[in-house]
């Protein structure tokens, strides 16, 4: 089941959307199945997503999650917009980022985006339209964390967007950078992709995010 929510962090100055990963997607991975990325869709700022994060991210957004930002942005309307989210969720973030400046809910240079462990979410249209899009993007990688190796290149077209950035804090500018985990040879790591900065990421927030 695909979640996710929006806060308002006073200190800071920030509306926060933030969506978790789900068990369902990472057997998924384990599994092999790659069926579940051949259907794409088109995008509202250009190129093509796939349905399956499509559809993941529409229902959270349209199942209260627009309600709920809509009022923190009227409450808050000078804050800047935090967008995050891990494997799944990564894929979730990126795409309501992009879709945030492209509905004209919130002006480019007020977002920024951040994810964990994201699947190549959209294709090569798709990549370079949200690169126009957010000048404020990192997409933080561990390791031979499998995940972001899927969908394969080879299927549709799927591309990654910038920026990678891996644990130990290197930005690698390109899309699909063979300076950082695209250029492994070896990628099958479930354990790398559940643990980041040394957190089990699975286990965080029941533990009260320490």
């Amino acid at each position: 089941m695909c979640s996710g929510y929006t806060a308002a962090l006073n200190d800071d100055k920030a509306l926060v959307i933030s969506f978790r990963g789900t068990d369902a997607f990472l057997q998924l991975i384990e599994e092999s199945d790659e069926s579940v990325f051949n259907s794409q869709t088109t995008w509202i700022a250009g190129g093509k997503v796939s349905k399956y994060f499509n559809d993941a991210f529409m229902a959270v957004w349209n199942g209260g999650m627009k309600d709920d930002f809509n009022t923190l942005r009227s409450k808050y309307p000078s804050y800047q917009v935090w967008v995050t989210g891990h494997s799944l969720g990564g894929a979730m973030a990126t795409l309501a980022a992009s879709y945030i400046v492209a509905a004209n809910l919130v002006p480019a240079t007020s977002v920024e985006l951040v994810t964990f462990g994201e699947p190549r979410t959209g294709n090569k249209d798709f990549s370079a339209a949200h690169d126009k899009q957010l000048a404020y993007s990192f997409r933080v990688t561990h390791w031979r964390d499998i995940v972001p190796h899927v969908p394969p290149e080879d299927l549709e077209g799927y591309y990654h967007h910038k920026f990678e950035s891996g644990a130990t804090f290197k930005v690698c500018t390109a899309d699909e950078d063979k300076g950082c985990s695209d250029g492994l040879d070896i990628t099958m790591s479930i354990s790398e992709h559940t643990h980041y900065f040394d957190t089990d990421v699975s286990g965080y927030g029941e533990k009260g995010c320490k």
